[in-house]
């Protein structure tokens, strides 16, 4: 159905008309049905003036590219709920750019979704420009569905964590995931090279990161979920990598800079979607140290 208002919770997912756009619907469609959540599907066709700037005909064809966005929904809806019939899924064709229709429902969604071609420069010519203004800029966790490369069992959900406060929220979505998904969690701490020889009262120690983990009012209000911890040394970037084709879901952080937000070339949420063949989540967590809420799974109450 085609919805202009919707409550807030929705899982979003990007459509467009290429290849991508299948392996995103998939786990969008996915996680709507693990959340109990409906499913919007969005394809933004630009605006009447920016197609008439670009052409002479362009509000002309304005009318055909709605007709063929609504098509392309259509066969997306067809797409998700054959996957899960009990699926409620939403429609919104929007006369504006990709990246302004995904952003403007990212301020209700609980999830952005879009897809990736494959490997390399995920943010210039793989991904696009598309999905780097979303990362950037939305209000939301997003995930990037790249394909999967071989056929290797894989061992659950991966986060990194740097043992701060701004960890809490990228750490309390990958147990919701882990949950969700019954599946094991990896917990990465990374100590660099440089805290290798600084006094060791300025640096924790892995033992003393473990412990604090443990500890922690997250993994006791998840103690259903399985989860290990490993300690990687080098940058946070190389440690998740070396570990991200193994898992499910990689989960990393992104400190969001404003209005105009996007990402810098040395974090590490780049140096992971430019090298892993996963899914990746990106928790957005604000730069003055208070974590961006992130909207509650409606998870089944134990039978």
């Amino acid at each position: 159905m085609e919805t202009q208002r919707l409550p807030s919770g929705f899982v979003v997912v990007g459509v467009d008309a290429a290849q991508p756009t299948d392996r995103a619907v998939d786990w969008a469609a996915d996680q709507a049905a693990l959340e109990q959540r409906p499913l919007l599907l969005v394809h933004g066709i630009g605006s009447p003036l920016g197609l008439a700037s670009a052409a002479t005909s362009g509000l002309e064809l304005f009318p055909d590219l709605q007709a063929a966005g609504h098509a392309l929904l259509a066969r997306a809806t067809t797409r998700a709920v054959t996957r899960h019939p009990e699926l409620v899924v939403h429609q919104s064709v929007r006369p504006l750019d990709p990246r302004q229709a995904l952003l403007d429902r990212s301020d209700d969604a609980a999830l952005v979704v879009v897809g990736s071609r494959g490997r390399g420069h995920v943010l210039s010519v793989a991904l696009g420009s598309v999905s780097e203004e979303v990362l950037g800029r939305a209000a939301c966790p997003v995930v990037v569905v790249r394909p999967h490369h071989g056929s290797a069992p894989r061992r659950g959900v991966l986060v990194g964590t740097d043992g701060t406060g701004e960890s809490e929220p990228v750490l309390q979505f990958a147990f919701r995931q882990a949950r969700l998904r019954g599946l094991p969690l990896t917990v990465l701490h990374t100590v660099s090279d440089a805290a290798v020889t600084a006094p060791a009262a300025a640096t924790p120690s892995p033992g003393q990161a473990i412990g604090a983990l443990s500890g922690s009012v997250l993994a006791a209000q998840y103690s259903d979920v399985v989860t290990s911890l490993e300690v990687g040394w080098g940058t946070p970037g190389e440690c998740l990598v070396t570990l991200a084709d193994s898992m499910d879901l990689v989960v990393v952080g992104h400190h969001q800079r404003g209005t105009l937000g996007r990402f810098t070339h040395n974090s590490v949420a780049v140096a992971v979607l430019e090298q892993a063949s996963v899914a990746i989540a990106v928790v957005p967590v604000t730069t003055d140290n208070v974590p961006t809420s992130v909207p509650r799974p409606r998870e089944k109450a134990p039978s």
